[in-house]
């Protein structure tokens, strides 16, 4: 069937004016799969903030649903319910739980699941391990139609919850026209300077680097400027860290940066560095690494480590280096022949921006979902 006699129906509990990376993803689709719809739809929960700001198109639609508990689920329900020719309705859901199951519950016939990572995690929990993840999201995920998920490694998490999900990896794109290399890149001073933008949390790996950077040999060590964006409950001890280091006043902190001058602050950047943690025991993990894409469009190389969803963020050798998780000895290597040969830098900057704008595009995602959705939908 083709698509533009059909509706999208986009339902997230997360979209704008939420700010959270889902979100974002959910606001990206809607933005770019109109062309492929006679109609979207949004379902979302009611929350304060510009209410115009994401809708720039008469063929799209935004249903807010009551922010109590218990209200939105019923609501919801209701909304879904109310669709006639579901036969010719694409449902996409940000969550296996709670919008995928809903939609089942619905009745909805077409119903896709973006999957990002953490929400598949039972970590230590009894409950989820034993009970919500073996029962209830087996279910979800075996009777959706297709699970989108940000990464082979999400897509991994998927199966091992249920084998017969029908899952496929698409890895994540980035706006390359807001995120861009700047012309008029101007730096405070001349120090070889490191940017960080994450949430402040232990497993994002913050003291690893600090840890690292201390072990720098010192021609090497006084070089460097490390700039850190972001808020979270390790904000606190990091901090503590920092002022008992021997880099500490080389290290600045800028609380949360805005979307809007996110681009400027990559930019000041010779390397981007998050050296996420991972843990068997641990329901956190970097399901994809959506910053590491917005440096790279910047022009800026990243270093990651080789956890989670992050190897699907970064090429090693080819607009960043991927390393081993809490390895300090990677980490110095690169950094010393990066501060050693800018030239390195350069290159591997200049790398990275081509290889996003090849793969790694909004467009070229919107495009990829369709084929996984229209293969899904196709009559034999």
């Amino acid at each position: 069937m083709n698509s533009l006699t059909k509706t999208l129906v986009l339902f997230s509990y997360d979209f704008p004016p939420s700010t959270g990376g889902i979100a974002r993803l959910c606001k990206e689709i809607v933005s770019h799969s109109i062309q492929y719809y006679h109609h979207i739809e949004v379902i979302t929960i009611k929350k304060d903030g510009p209410a115009k700001t994401f809708i720039e198109n008469d063929n799209i639609s935004v249903t807010y649903l009551p922010p109590q508990r218990g209200l939105t689920e019923w609501a919801a329900l209701k909304k879904l319910r109310s669709f006639r020719a579901k036969d010719q309705i694409d449902v996409l859901c940000g969550l296996w739980h709670p919008e995928g199951a809903l939609a089942l519950l619905a009745g909805m016939e077409n119903i896709f699941v973006l999957a990002h990572g953490a929400e598949l995690l039972a970590g230590n929990n009894y409950f989820r391990k034993y009970l919500w993840h073996p029962l209830y999201a087996k279910w979800v995920l075996g009777k959706a139609d297709k699970i989108i998920a940000n990464s082979n490694y999400t897509r991994q998490l998927v199966t091992e919850i249920n084998e017969r999900a029908k899952v496929r990896a698409l890895p994540l794109g980035v706006d390359t026209e807001f995120f861009r290399p700047t012309t008029n890149q101007e730096k405070k001073t001349g120090n070889f300077m490191i940017v960080t933008v994450s949430r402040i949390l232990h497993f994002k790996g913050h003291d690893f680097v600090l840890k690292a950077l201390e072990q720098l040999p010192n021609n090497i060590k006084q070089k460097i400027e490390w700039h850190i964006a972001g808020r979270g409950p390790y904000l606190k001890e990091l901090k503590n860290l920092v002022s008992q280091s021997t880099v500490k006043d080389q290290v600045v902190f800028h609380d949360f940066v805005p979307d809007k001058i996110l681009p400027s602050f990559y930019n000041m950047a010779d390397v981007f560095i998050l050296a996420t943690r991972m843990a068997t025991v641990s329901n956190q993990v970097e399901g994809f690494g959506l910053v590491f894409l917005e440096a790279q469009a910047s022009g800026i190389p990243v270093i990651g480590t080789r956890t989670g969803g992050i190897p699907d963020a970064i090429e090693d050798e080819n607009g960043g280096w991927l390393i081993d998780q809490d390895n300090s000895k990677q980490l110095q290597d690169i950094l010393e022949r990066l501060i050693i040969n800018p030239d390195i830098q350069k290159n591997e900057g200049r790398n990275a921006r081509i290889r996003v704008e090849e793969s790694y595009t909004w467009q070229s995602y919107v495009t990829e979902l369709q084929k996984i959705i229209n293969d899904t939908n196709r009559v034999i």
